[in-house]
């Protein structure tokens, strides 16, 4: 099966016309790219509300596996509201952190309805302390950990405080190294456990969600209207994360401690991980509540944790090494080519041989995107 390879965006979208009538409302000074019929069909229509702050609603699905290229030099936050697809009725909050150019596939799929609300420069950084502070404890001590270690790995020395060496990455005063590195303490993995939050929509977001594609103005209204709804949006999303920080977690302290060791431990030992009777002993749960906790954390069982970050590394190693299918296989904790094939077709869409092949066409030593 070929695989198609694009170097950037614009190879796969193409600029597309505000009066295109699968639009849900349109303005002239709306962004709209369509997707090539190579490879799929559907729509993303940018919005720009303010300087710093734009409504993207993407309507497509996608026929062929690819890979492709993502040069990013700006990061942004994103929060995203799924309609409709593999994920509707969830919403997600993604920090884009990094400044790297990176590899990844995307698979093929059906129907995907979603909006998203992005925030960059020069919203991006007043954003991305206000939404820290809405993370679960744990999962703030993580990213200001790593923080700390780019500061460090920078200056040769400890920054004031973590905030101190965040507001700096936030900023671009220091840039943030690629993930994957062989020298980073949290390599990908730690970094990925908190990359993405996802919670259920409430009714009072699917109600914005519609208000929003159902926009009646034009113009100045329209762009007006668009930001209080989008901003509204975003709030909701942010009262509710810290709304079960505060008061649903059925584990606190010490035992969210030890789930989020036991992730750790799961993600640096991909090629011979402790059973989950031996992980709960080691961290000092039961079962159940290990089980209870990976749910609450990771939205997952361990076992499926595990396979993501195996398979993540996996098609890392195949677009960036020279690795053979079983090193590759044996390195991510599979002893059977055949299983790993298997557990890597469900994934990507594609069998590990497919893109390894083409991989010759992707510049080496550069990161699989998530």
């Amino acid at each position: 099966m070929a695989i198609r390879f694009f170097n950037q965006q614009s190879d796969y979208l193409h600029c597309g016309s505000p009066d295109d009538p699968r639009l849900f409302h349109a303005d002239s000074s709306d962004q709209i790219q369509v997707w090539s019929p190579q490879v799929g069909q559907g729509y993303t229509q940018t919005i720009p509300l303010r300087e710093g702050l734009s409504l993207v609603i993407l309507d497509y699905s996608i026929h062929s596996t690819f890979l492709y290229k993502n040069s990013r030099r700006s990061p942004f936050l994103e929060f995203e509201f799924q309609i409709e697809g593999s994920a509707a009725g969830q919403s997600a909050f993604v920090p884009h952190l990094v400044q790297r150019d990176s590899f990844g596939i995307r698979s093929a799929q059906p129907r995907q309805l979603k909006v998203e609300v992005l925030f960059s420069a020069p919203m991006f950084e007043t954003c991305a302390h206000t939404v820290v502070e809405y993370f679960p404890p744990q999962d703030r001590a993580m990213l200001y950990d790593w923080a700390s270690w780019v500061y460090r790995s920078r200056h040769g020395l400890n920054a004031k405080s973590p905030q101190t060496a965040f507001g700096q990455i936030l900023s671009g005063t220091i840039a943030s190294p690629e993930l994957f590195s062989a020298n980073d303490p949290f390599e990908s993995l730690d970094f990925c456990a908190f990359g993405r939050f996802w919670r259920s929509m409430t009714s009072e977001m699917h109600q914005i969600v519609n208000q929003l594609l159902s926009c009646p103005h034009g113009g100045q209204i329209r762009r007006a209207y668009l930001e209080d709804k989008a901003l509204e949006l975003v709030a909701l999303m942010l009262r509710g994360m810290n709304h079960l920080n505060a008061i649903s977690y059925p584990l606190v302290g010490d035992d969210l401690d030890r789930i989020y060791q036991a992730g750790r431990i799961l993600a640096r030992n991909l090629n011979n991980p402790p059973s989950i009777k031996a992980l709960a002993r080691q961290v000092g749960l039961n079962r159940f509540k290990l089980n209870q906790g990976f749910h609450q954390v990771y939205g997952t069982t361990p076992f499926r944790y595990l396979r993501c970050c195996r398979l993540a590394l996996a098609g890392h190693l195949l677009i960036t090494s020279d690795l053979a299918i079983e090193a590759v296989a044996h390195k991510v904790g599979y002893t059977s080519r055949s299983n790993f094939a298997t557990a890597f077709r469900q994934q990507f869409g594609l069998n590990p041989k497919a893109l390894q092949l083409h991989s010759q066409y992707v510049p080496q030593s550069k990161s699989l995107a998530s």
